[in-house]
């Protein structure tokens, strides 16, 4: 199995160029380098991705480019001993057993993380290749393991939903969702389904479609075992979607829960599901600001997102998600007459844009880039 990376989507545009700037034809610099010129073709059109840092660091000594490529691929295995382990079990999906699983839940989780730094697009491929992994799996398991297979395998769904959803890729997203659902149907797993539903909820959010932004909502909030966290940020969803509908009282209402839920939230010493490890102080006052600035109540909002800004840690300021709010952040402004600081925060929104490769991000920052003038 080929090891899943994370590549740059500027990966062949800078081959290409750093190939020109060298003077060299697509054969020269397949004898400099060991592989065919086919397949440097496939590498600088987008047809294929290297398969590893290692290509990339063959490619940048061939063309003395300082290490430029090998910049641009992030390996997400783990070490040779999970690399190995998951090589088998892609092979042979009845080996699949409990250190396999707790492997790719090892690697789950690494890729969360690394979706905040690289951004969702360049996940995409290597989250599909592990979700491929379990998929086949699941097909072949038996017994007690299928559980914590389903489980996984839910999970995996989920974060590619996210990235998904994340690129603006709304059908494939709702695919991802829709499986996701059934899996953790069969195991009866009611924090995933409550997350599930939110997500579809945060979907119709995107598309602009209240009605099932409220409903979605609505369902996820249906069930109180539901962690915390997860309830407080459901209200703040509903309360966007009531203050879209025109409902101000009941928004005002769904505001007022959230807010006490998330203070609970914070307080929450118990057990957590994998997949909340970003839900902070810092994370509720944004969505609290957000929740703000779509009711229209613009100083309020300003003071909160910006707040929830200065409050995230160093790994998470420059994550793709942050740049969502930094829009909305700049609508505050905008509204209330302040286009400098507006300015400031679209600014801040599009050079997250360009650095985690989200175009659905730099389209919205470009549009209130037109708006204020800039």
């Amino acid at each position: 199995m080929p090891r899943p990376v994370a590549v740059d989507p500027r990966f062949g545009a800078e081959l290409r160029r750093l190939r020109g700037q060298r003077g060299l034809s697509l054969r020269q610099l397949a004898d400099a380098t060991c592989y065919s010129h086919t397949y440097l073709w496939e590498l600088e059109s987008g047809r294929k991705q290297p398969g590893g840092v290692d290509v990339a660091e063959r490619l940048d000594a061939a063309l003395h480019s300082g290490g430029t490529l090998a910049a641009l691929v992030t390996d997400t295995a783990l070490d040779p001993d999970t690399a190995g382990r998951l090589d088998w079990m892609a092979a042979r999906p009845r080996t699949i057993d409990a250190p396999a699983v707790d492997a790719l839940h090892a690697i789950l989780d690494q890729q969360r993380r690394l979706d905040d730094a690289i951004g969702a697009v360049p996940l995409i491929d290597p989250t599909t290749c592990h979700l491929d992994i379990v998929r086949a799996a699941l097909g072949q398991v038996r017994g007690e393991l299928r559980d914590d297979v389903l489980d996984l395998a839910a999970q995996w769904a989920q974060f590619a939903a996210w990235l998904h959803l994340a690129a603006g890729s709304l059908e494939p997203a709702g695919r991802l969702l829709d499986q996701a659902c059934g899996w953790a149907i069969e195991t009866d797993d009611y924090e995933m389904l409550t997350t599930l539903l939110s997500y579809q909820g945060h979907r119709a959010w995107l598309v602009g479609d209240v009605g099932a932004l409220v409903g979605l909502t609505r369902a996820a909030l249906r069930d109180r075992r539901a962690y915390v966290g997860q309830r407080a940020y459901d209200h703040y969803q509903l309360s966007r979607g009531l203050a879209l509908a025109g409902e101000n009282r009941a928004a005002d209402e769904a505001l007022r829960i959230a807010a006490d839920l998330a203070e609970e939230a914070v307080e929450y010493r118990g057990p957590v599901p994998a997949w909340h490890y970003y839900r902070t102080a810092a994370f509720f006052r944004l969505e609290r600001g957000l929740a703000l600035q779509v009711g229209g109540r613009h100083d309020e909002a300003r003071e909160h997102l910006r707040g929830g800004l200065d409050g995230l840690d160093p790994g998470s300021r420059r994550a793709e998600w942050v740049g969502d709010y930094l829009v909305h952040l700049g609508l505050a402004h905008e509204a209330t007459g302040d286009r400098d600081h507006a300015g400031a925060a679209v600014i801040e929104a599009a050079s997250i844009a360009e650095a985690t490769h989200s175009v659905r991000l730099a389209r919205r920052a470009a549009e209130l880039e037109r708006r204020l003038g800039l």
